[in-house]
C-alpha cells in the first residue's frame, strides 16, 4: 500500500522541519512548500491526500491560497493553523470548504490523530464504476466533490431534485466513498409504507407487542447497523414518524414496540425529497426542526434538462447495459437521434431516458437507432387523421384480403366467409 502523501505549507522553516520530519517518522510521504506559489507547484506536480497550510503566508493568506487552489485541490482535506488567533479566517475557510484548523501552537500528536482520521474517511480511490456513472458532466462532478467531503461526518444529507434526477444514485455514491461503504445501505420510501405498520417497519418489534406480532421484526434502523440508512420520498413521512425521527436525530435513540429498553442507532441517516419542503413547512405539514436537523447539508441535483452535456454518454452507457442484459449488440445513435435526445425536456429526467433507451433496445429494427426509436409517440403525430368513413374502408379491405387467402383466391369461397355476393366482393375490392 503507498503511503499517503501530505503537503505542508509552513514559512516557518523551524517548525516546518520538525513537522515534516515527524510525519515522515509515522510514515507518510511529505511535500513541504513555504509559500502559496510553492504550495500551488506542488498541488500541479501530484495531487496530495491531505494538506496542512498555515493561514500568514508571505505572498498570501490561507483565503488566498484556497481560493488558487481549487482547480486542483479537488477532494482533498486541508487543515489551517495560525499562530495569530485569526479564527475569524478561519472559521470563513471551513464556511467555504475547508475541513479543520488549529491554533498555534498545536500538540503535533493531535494534529496526527486529525489526518488519520480524515484519511481514514477517505478511500485512496473511488468505486471506479461508480464514480463515473455518477459525475460525468462539471454540475455533477461538482455534486460528487460535495459529497466526497461529507462522507467522513456523520451528518444528516438532504438530497432535493425532480423525480428521477438520481437522488438514490447520489445516496449510494455517498455511502460507497465513506467509512461505511462495508455496512449495509438500507433504502426506505417513505411513500410506501402502511399506516398502520409505520413505527414497526422503522423501529421492529418484539414478540407479542401486538395482535398478529407472533415474532420479533427488526426494524430499518437496526437493520442499518452502522450503515445508511437513506428515507426517499421525506415530504411524505406521517406527522406521527416525523416526531419520532427527530428523536432518532436528537439523541440516536429508538425503541421498538414492545420494548422496554432503548437501542442506538450508529448510522448515518441520508434523506431526499422531490417535494417543496418550504411550501410544507410553511403549511404545517412538514415539521420545522426535523427540516433543520436533516439539512444540515443539503444537496440540490439538477433536471437533467440542464445537464445536456451529459445525456448522450448516459445514453450509450444505457444502451451499452441493456446489450450487456440482452447478450445483443450494441446498438448506435444516429446523428438525427443525438439531436433528438438534446431537444427533448425529459420531465422524467434519468429515469425516463434510461427507459426509452431500454425500450428502443428491444422494439428497434436497426442497428442505430433514429429518433422515432426513443419516441415512437412522435410517429402518431405524423400519422394524418383518419376518418370514419377511411377506418371503415380499409377494415373491410384487411378483412376481404385475409378470406381470400383463406380460401386460397377462390372468390366465391371467400365471399361465402363474408356472407356477401361475389358481384359485391369484386366491387369492394375495386374501391380505391
Amino acid at each position: 500500500m503507498n503511503s499517503p502523501h501530505i503537503l505542508i505549507v509552513e514559512d516557518d522553516a523551524i517548525l516546518g522541519g520538525a513537522i515534516s520530519q515527524r510525519l515522515k517518522l509515522e510514515g507518510f510521504h511529505i511535500a513541504w512548500a513555504q509559500s502559496c506559489a510553492e504550495a500551488l507547484a506542488a498541488l500541479k506536480r501530484r495531487h496530495p491526500d491531505f494538506v496542512l497550510s498555515d493561514i500568514v503566508l508571505p505572498d498570501g493568506s490561507g483565503e488566498d491560497l484556497y481560493r488558487r487552489a481549487q482547480p486542483w485541490l479537488g477532494d482533498t482535506p486541508i487543515l489551517f493553523a495560525t499562530a495569530f488567533g485569526q479564527i475569524d479566517q478561519a472559521v470563513r475557510l471551513m464556511k467555504a470548504g475547508a475541513d479543520d484548523y488549529l491554533t498555534k501552537p498545536y500538540d503535533v500528536d493531535d494534529l496526527i490523530a486529525r489526518i488519520r482520521n480524515r484519511l481514514a474517511g477517505r478511500p485512496s480511490q473511488p468505486d471506479g464504476e461508480r464514480a463515473v456513472e455518477f459525475a460525468i458532466s462539471p454540475a455533477m462532478k461538482l455534486i460528487a466533490e460535495q459529497l466526497r467531503r461529507v462522507a467522513g461526518t456523520d451528518l444528516p444529507v438532504l438530497i432535493t431534485g425532480e423525480t428521477g434526477t438520481g437522488k438514490e444514485v447520489a445516496a449510494r455514491y455517498l455511502h460507497d466513498v465513506s467509512p461505511r461503504a462495508a455496512q449495509p445501505f438500507v433504502a426506505v420510501n417513505c411513500g410506501a409504507i402502511p399506516h398502520d405498520l409505520l413505527e414497526s417497519q422503522f423501529f421492529g418489534h418484539e414478540r407479542g407487542a401486538f395482535t398478529g406480532a407472533a415474532q420479533a421484526h427488526v426494524g430499518f434502523f437496526e437493520e442499518a447497523g452502522e450503515g445508511t440508512l437513506f428515507l426517499d420520498e421525506i415530504g411524505e413521512l406521517d406527522a406521527r414518524l416525523q416526531t419520532a425521527l427527530l428523536r432518532v436525530l436528537e439523541d440516536g435513540r429508538f425503541r421498538p414496540l414492545g420494548s422496554r429498553t432503548d437501542r442506538v442507532f450508529r448510522g448515518r441517516i441520508v434523506a431526499a425529497t422531490n417535494a417543496d419542503l418550504e411550501a410544507m413547512r410553511a403549511e404545517k405539514t412538514f415539521r420545522d426542526d426535523l427540516y433543520y436537523r436533516l439539512s444540515v447539508i443539503e444537496i440540490p441535483l439538477p433536471p437533467l434538462r440542464a445537464r445536456a452535456d451529459e445525456i448522450e454518454e448516459l445514453a450509450n452507457r444505457f444502451l451499452s447495459e441493456a446489450a450487456a442484459r440482452s447478450r445483443t449488440t450494441v446498438r448506435n445513435l444516429s446523428r438525427d437521434a443525438v439531436a433528438a435526445l438534446l431537444h427533448h425536456d425529459w420531465p422524467g429526467n434519468i429515469r425516463e431516458l434510461r427507459n426509452r433507451l431500454e425500450r428502443a433496445n428491444v422494439l428497434a429494427a436497426g442497428d442505430t437507432l433514429e429518433p422515432a426509436d426513443i419516441f415512437p409517440e412522435r410517429i402518431l403525430d405524423a400519422i394524418p387523421a383518419e376518418t370514419l368513413a377511411d377506418a371503415r374502408r380499409h377494415s373491410e379491405a384487411e378483412q376481404i384480403e385475409r378470406a381470400l387467402a383463406l380460401s386460397q383466391g377462390r372468390v366465391g369461397e371467400a365471399a361465402k366467409r363474408l356472407g356477401i355476393s361475389r358481384t359485391t366482393l369484386w366491387k369492394r375490392r375495386a374501391k380505391p
